[in-house]
C-alpha cells in the first residue's frame, strides 16, 4: 500500500508492507521529494500500531469511567452531545480543534464538518499558538505567507542558499540530499547560534548571539546599500518604505554589528556579497527566527 508519512511538511512517500505478523515501512523511490529516503520518524511510524496504550475501540464515559463501546453507539452519543449543547447554548457553544498534523484533505473535511454540520464559527487548530502568528508577521513584512512556493529541486540548482534559524538535517533529514548537491556547486550560508552539522558544513556560518538575528540582517543590508548592490528597480516595484529601512541600516556597519552579535565583520561582508553576486539565490527561514 502506498501512502505518505504524516509527521512533517515534506510528506515523504512510503510503502506499507504487511508480512502477516507486523506492518513494515519502506521508502517510495518513485516520489521525487524523498526518493526512497525516510528519517527515523517515518521508519518507526508503524510502532504506533502496536503501542500498548493505543485505542482500538471507541470509549464512552459511563458513571465517570471510560468504557469500551461499539462505533454506532459512540457516534450516536457524540451526535447527541453536540445536539444537546447547541440546543441549550447555541451553535457556537460547540467548538472544533484541529491539528497541523492533518492532511489537506482531513483539514478540509474537518472544517466542512464544523461549518456545515455543527454550524459553529469556533474552529481553530494548534498552529494558532505558533505558525499563525509567524505567518501574520511574515505577511506584513514580506507581503507573502510562509511556505515553500517552489519545487525542492530548485534548492540544489540555486547558486546561493541562506538558511536562517533552522536545522533541516535534524528536522527534515530527506532534505539533506538537496542541500549536499547545492553546497557542492554553490555557496551555502547558515545563520545559527549553534554549531550544528549543517552549520559546520556550510560555506559561511554566521553565528550570532541568541536574539540578535534582526541586528545581523540589518548588517547584511548595510553592506548591500553601502556597496551599491541593491536592485533599485526591484525594490521600487516590490517593496514599500525601503528608504526608512536603508536609513536604519546606515549605522549598522559590519564592525558595529560584530560587537553586538559576535559575528565577524569579514563574514558579514562575505555573506552579503555572496547573496548579491549570485545569479540565483534562495533564503529559507524557520522557527529559530520566527
Amino acid at each position: 500500500m502506498r501512502t505518505h508519512c504524516p509527521y512533517c511538511a515534506l510528506q515523504c512517500a512510503m510503502r506499507l508492507v504487511d508480512d502477516g505478523e507486523r506492518v513494515r515501512v519502506q521508502g517510495d523511490e518513485s516520489f521525487d521529494v524523498n526518493a526512497g529516503a525516510l528519517c527515523v520518524k517515518g521508519h518507526t511510524a508503524p510502532a504506533t500500531l502496536r503501542h500498548p496504550e493505543r485505542l482500538t475501540t471507541p470509549l464512552i464515559r459511563r458513571d465517570g469511567v471510560l468504557r469500551p463501546a461499539g462505533w454506532e453507539e459512540a457516534l450516536a452519543a457524540a451526535a447527541d452531545g453536540f445536539r444537546a449543547v447547541a440546543e441549550r447554548w447555541g451553535d457556537d457553544a460547540n467548538a472544533v480543534f484541529g491539528s497541523g498534523a492533518l492532511t489537506n484533505e482531513k483539514a478540509y473535511a474537518l472544517g466542512k464538518f464544523a461549518r456545515l454540520a455543527l454550524r459553529t464559527s469556533r474552529f481553530d487548530y494548534n498552529g494558532r499558538f505558533c505558525m499563525s502568528s509567524a505567518a501574520a508577521a511574515v505577511q506584513r513584512s514580506l507581503g507573502v505567507d510562509r511556505g515553500l512556493p517552489f519545487p525542492l529541486a530548485w534548492l540544489e540548482r540555486t547558486a546561493c542558499l541562506l538558511i536562517a534559524g533552522g536545522n533541516p538535517l535534524a528536522t527534515m533529514p530527506p532534505l539533506g540530499r538537496y542541500l549536499d548537491a547545492q553546497r557542492a556547486a554553490g555557496t551555502a550560508i547558515v545563520v545559527d547560534p549553534r554549531r550544528t552539522e549543517l552549520a559546520a558544513a556550510a560555506t559561511i556560518h554566521l553565528q550570532p548571539a541568541p536574539g540578535t538575528d534582526a541586528i545581523l540582517a540589518t548588517g547584511l543590508l548595510h553592506v548591500l546599500v553601502a556597496e551599491g548592490r541593491v536592485d533599485h528597480a526591484y525594490v521600487a516595484a516590490r517593496t514599500r518604505d525601503f528608504e526608512a529601512v536603508a536609513r536604519l541600516a546606515e549605522r549598522e556597519d559590519p564592525e558595529r554589528v560584530e560587537r553586538r552579535t559576535g559575528v565577524p565583520a569579514d563574514a558579514i561582508r562575505a555573506a552579503a556579497r555572496a547573496l548579491a553576486d549570485a545569479p540565483s539565490a534562495i533564503i529559507l527561514t524557520a522557527r529559530g527566527v520566527e
